[in-house]
């Protein structure tokens, strides 16, 4: 007799319901030319038993795609990192594709051990949000592995076989300066994150092109590298906030350097301007300035892109079709899609959340 938690297989369906195990797997698959009364046994015996065939074994006997998709993330604190894992979270469940995540931290050896183990159970692709700085290349060798497709919303991470989906960080950093150097602040303070960075050192280049040509305005002194987090960044607004030659101003170049900032100014009881790189959710409510952009399209073209990869003709000859909705997929019209993957259009556009923080005048001290 079969011990009361023992898991129902397709074998004691078929004991159940008198009938040899192909005929009951015949059944439960949906297959045609099956007595309905014997069907029904099958039916009867699988629902009392509580028997449920694997979706994802019944896909992969069938010649289709496993319906799971690595992520990566590299830390789950980042405002940007959870908005974007949310919104193409929400993509893959339309695709009836569900997300394996990790999250690496500061630990590249954890991403290069995920990347292996996505490819050794053959998942159908791996969509990139933030990499670690020090492990980009390799994804190179997983580019490489047939059938897996590759989609980077972080621009480090690029190459032969990757689809990059990614913003104009210049751009931004360029609006961020602009914006503050257009209320008449002329002493800036820029907090940095990961110097190797990519996405920091475009976004850096952005704020040196607005300053660029503009005589007396002075930032180098106030340029602060490797705060990538909370506490790093509070405690060099703090150092700025309690010297004399403290900064009119403050570029945050990420969501948690600005809110680290934020609880530096809090604490301290002084608000210096300041405009953030990525909304979060408190910002609003701090009235903080952001430059911002629309993560939900961003994602939908991840998405977009990796189920092109899998078609049999895509880049990726996957040789299989990755998602089971029928119809268009979701396409923005507004923007410049980059990447290798694709020349579709999506909205990739920034824009200035002016909400006081970034419009303060130049302190008068």
């Amino acid at each position: 007799m079969a011990k009361q938690n023992d898991r129902p297989t397709l074998a004691t369906v078929a004991a159940r319901a008198g009938v040899s195990i192909k005929t009951a797997s015949r059944v439960l698959n949906g297959e045609k030319h099956v007595a309905a009364a014997t069907a029904e046994k099958v039916e009867t015996a699988a629902e009392e038993l509580g028997f449920r065939l694997n979706p994802t074994a019944r896909r992969l006997r069938a010649g289709g795609r496993s319906p799971y998709i690595g992520v990566v993330l590299s830390d789950t604190g980042d405002a940007f990192q959870a908005r974007a894992f949310a919104a193409v979270e929400a993509e893959l469940a339309a695709l009836d594709l569900r997300p394996v995540v990790t999250v690496v931290g500061d630990d590249p050896d954890r991403e290069e051990a995920f990347l292996d183990e996505c490819l050794a159970n053959d998942l159908s692709g791996i969509i990139v949000i933030r990499a670690h700085p020090e492990a980009a290349e390799i994804y190179a060798r997983a580019a490489s592995a047939p059938g897996t497709g590759i989609v980077s919303l972080d621009p480090a991470v690029d190459g032969p076989g990757i689809s990059v989906v990614a913003g104009d960080d210049r751009e931004a950093g360029r609006l961020a300066a602009e914006q503050l150097l257009a209320h008449g602040h002329v002493a800036l303070g820029v907090i940095g994150d990961h110097s190797p960075s990519l996405i920091a050192g475009r976004r850096l280049q952005g704020v040196q092109d607005a300053i660029a040509g503009r005589h007396g305005v002075g930032w180098r002194a106030y340029m602060r590298e490797d705060a990538h987090d909370e506490s790093s960044a509070k405690n060099v607004v703090a150092a700025w906030l309690g010297s004399r030659s403290a900064p009119g101003a403050l570029i945050t170049l990420s969501a948690t350097v600005t809110q680290g900032a934020i609880d530096a100014c809090r604490r301290l009881g002084e608000w210096p301007a300041l405009v953030g790189i990525d909304d979060f959710p408190t910002a609003e409510l701090l009235d903080v300035t952001v430059v911002d952009r629309n993560v939900e399209s961003l994602a939908a073209e991840a998405v977009r892109r990796l189920r092109a990869a899998a078609e049999p003709d895509g880049a990726g000859g996957g040789g299989g079709r990755l998602g089971e909705r029928d119809g268009p997929i979701r396409k923005e019209t507004t923007g410049n899609g980059r990447g290798n993957g694709s020349e579709s259009d999506f909205d990739n556009a920034l824009c200035v959340i002016a909400r006081g923080s970034g419009e303060e005048p130049p302190d008068s001290r």
